[in-house]
């Protein structure tokens, strides 16, 4: 259930499953610590001499646009330029800040891959990374290896004709990465966050969310009919021994029987996502975790083999299982009783299909891609080398890491952001010390909840390794074993203490996340970097972006709706006073219909309900960063307070909002809309703003305009 903050096709991790990996190296790594950071005594920013200009603190006056009235629209007044000017490239959906940074860092990644793969005589790390990414870059072998790479796992689908194969092929799959009608992995157990448990979880649709396939509202029907013409022509493919069309053209004829076997896939779909639980629903943690352990899985769903299945997947031994519902394991045993095998066969080739599409052959990478372009509006495929960058940090990310690290973040960066999350920390410790409808008892226990929170900072204390081999002329071969290590790993968790040194992202990742089990909030060397955070940056640019956007918004998720159900251990438990419970029900209301009111594109509204956690972090987080920069300027009384006309509390709102400067195309908007629990960046920040009061002084707005119309909603 870890709460991510900036990536937008990323929703909440699935609270009952391991978080997939790609990858892994050859002969096995040597582990490697890195220097501990040279500590400073300085200020996390520079104070600015007299004369400092605006971009000289951090912020792009370019990406603002001064005639727009920062009352009525403040996204606008501080991204307009932005919006105004920036195209969306042709091979994303969308294109902001974030993903500036992360081209910044793909650039940097694919010249280190490339030198690593022609270089002679290469250090074992660089051999590892060069040979991966040269598998990977090599289009022709891939083309010539046609579906060769996963003819084992075809013949095992095409044995199923009764339960017992079905079971047997559900087993191989899992154990491949394809994770058909439920998904498995290891998790901290809610109730005793010391020990790790196996946790089995709803899985097996292949559109974004259950409601595209029970809804008709929006552009639903038509995606739904889309993706069926999609999943017939991803079964030729895959059914062909090339893996590609005859003529080379897109087969837009398909024959009878693969036209059947698509409707037969949409059928299964449609009813596993009426089995399934909602996304609001899964925000509750109470309603995903119910401890049936390794005896209790019969008696929920008695007909699946179950102590055949844990040792295929190489968990013979596995006790402690949790699994999100009982009414789904019941519905899936009696689903695979209850379909012919030949529509099994069907759905789990296309599985199996569409999962490792993006390793085999173009037409294969193609078709994939065109269910993406519907979805999102995304014009173009993302070059080759962009997507093997990504495939090596997911395969060997923190091999790969460690000369980003070396060149990105070194000397004393670690130490100025471990300043700020301090800053930021002594900030929510005030604020729960004044919190007025919180009371004496719960707020005792609230603060020592704070007190518990860990942070990690940039990259890990010991770096992973990375045990299995890598050829240079086999990239589906090399993603699968790198898949099938990581998962092992993972897996191999269960029935052990929890491992807290250990990172769910990769340290070049441009992103952040709060994990309740752990109480600790995770901050990667790649998102601690320009424009959001630089050492260099005057401090309430810092504290405006990287300390309110990011620090402020990850320490409140351990207070949202969710976060807030795990106390300071990390245990699922009721440390709530009643009373303060149902003031605090009350205000998570207020900021529920306040987002609801919002319409994503015409016809679509925010869903306030499962966007809750993540508006609740953001209106807390500009909160924080504002007390924040309220304690940096007492401490530092002598520090210029203007630059061009800003104020100090202006260049903090200014650098929040320039954190979410981005534009969409409409299909990405609506997706996002309907399944993401972030809202789209123009309510990241207008929303806030118009919640924090600090904001309406700092720009003189009148009552009654947008940012100030006197109706604010807030929880911390």
């Amino acid at each position: 259930m870890k709460t991510l903050r900036r990536a937008l096709f990323a929703s909440s991790l699935p609270a009952l499953a391991a978080l997939a990996c790609a990858g892994a190296p050859q002969a096995p790594a040597t582990a490697t610590t890195p220097p501990p950071p040279a500590q400073s005594a300085q200020s996390p920013a520079r104070q600015p001499p007299s004369g400092l200009t605006l971009a000289q603190t951090g912020i792009v006056p370019d990406w603002m646009d001064g005639a727009v009235d920062p009352c009525q629209d403040f996204f606008a007044y501080a991204c307009g330029g932005f919006v105004k000017n920036t195209p969306i490239p042709s091979d994303k959906p969308h294109w902001g800040t974030t993903e500036a940074i992360e081209k910044q860092n793909e650039e940097f990644l694919r010249a280190t891959l490339e030198t690593a793969a022609s270089a002679k005589g290469a250090s074992p790390r660089d051999q590892k990374l060069g040979d991966y990414y040269a598998a990977c870059m090599d289009e022709e072998g891939i083309e010539k290896a046609g579906v060769a790479p996963i003819a084992p796992l075809m013949q095992k689908i095409a044995a199923v004709k009764d339960f017992a194969s079905l079971a047997d092929a559900v087993a191989t799959l899992h154990d491949a990465g394809v994770f058909v009608l439920f998904d498995v992995g290891a998790q901290q157990d809610f109730k005793d966050a010391t020990q790790m448990i196996a946790g089995l979880d709803q899985s097996g649709i292949g559109l974004p969310d259950r409601d595209y396939y029970l809804k008709d509202d929006g552009n639903l029907k038509e995606v739904r009919a889309f993706y069926t013409e999609h999943v017939g022509r991803m079964l030729a493919l895959a059914l062909s021994p090339a893996g590609s069309w005859p003529d080379g053209k897109v087969a837009l004829a398909l024959s009878p029987q693969v036209t059947a076997a698509a409707a037969q896939v949409l059928r299964i779909e449609t009813a596993l996502a009426k089995l399934q639980q909602a996304k609001v629903t899964r925000r509750d943690p109470y309603k995903i975790y119910h401890r049936v352990d390794r005896a209790g899985l019969p008696k929920v769903a008695p007909t699946f083999p179950w102590n055949t299945y844990f040792a295929q997947i190489g968990q013979p031994d596995v006790q402690a299982i949790s699994i999100n519902d009982e009414g789904y394991f019941r519905g899936v045993d009696a689903m695979m009783h209850a379909e012919k095998p030949a529509a099994w066969r069907a759905y789990l080739t296309w599985h199996l299909a569409r999962t490792k599409a993006p390793l085999l052959t173009r037409a294969m990478v193609a078709e994939g891609f065109s269910m993406r372009q519907k979805l999102s509006g995304q014009k173009e495929l993302e070059p080759r080398w962009k997507r093997c960058v990504r495939g090596v940090d997911g395969a060997l990310g923190e091999l790969l890491a460690q000369p980003f690290v070396e060149a990105k973040f070194a000397g004393d960066s670690k130490a100025r952001a471990s300043e700020l999350v301090a800053q930021i920390q002594g900030a929510m410790r005030r604020d729960l010390s004044g919190l007025p409808w919180m009371d004496a008892e719960t707020r005792g226990k609230a603060l020592e909840k704070l007190m518990k929170m860990g942070s990690k900072v940039g990259y890990p204390d010991r770096y992973r390794t990375y045990d299995f081999s890598v050829s240079r002329t086999a990239y589906a071969g090399n993603a699968m074993s790198a898949s099938r290590f990581d998962r092992r790993r993972r897996l191999a968790k269960i029935g052990k203490p929890v491992d807290r040194g250990d990172w769910e992202m990769t340290p070049p990742t441009v992103n952040a996340y709060y994990d309740p089990s752990l109480n600790e909030i995770v901050l990667p060397a790649g998102e601690l970097l320009p424009p959001f955070f630089s050492r260099d940056f005057y401090a309430p640019v810092n504290i405006g972006d990287e300390g309110a956007n990011t620090i402020g918004h990850e320490i409140t998720h351990g207070f949202d709706d969710e976060g807030s159900q795990f106390d300071g251990d990390g245990n699922l438990r009721d440390w709530w006073n009643e009373q303060t419970k149902s003031r605090f029900v009350a205000a998570t209301k207020c900021v529920v219909d306040q987002y609801s009111a919002y319409e994503a594109v015409p016809g679509v509204k925010l869903n306030g309900e499962l966007t809750a956690g993540e508006n609740i972090a953001d209106i807390g987080g500009v909160k924080l960063g504002y007390e924040a920069l309220v304690a940096w300027k007492q401490a530092h009384p002598e520090a210029h307070r203007e630059v061009q006309g800003f104020s100090d509390e202006k260049l903090l709102f200014l650098a929040y909002a320039q954190g979410w400067c981005s534009k969409e195309t409409p299909e990405f908007l609506e997706m996002l809309a309907r399944t993401n629990p972030h809202a789209p960046p123009r309510f990241r920040v207008n929303g806030p703003m118009a919640d924090t009061p600090a904001f309406a002084a700092a720009f003189s707005c009148k009552a009654g305009s947008a940012m100030n119309s006197g109706h604010v909603c807030a929880v911390w």
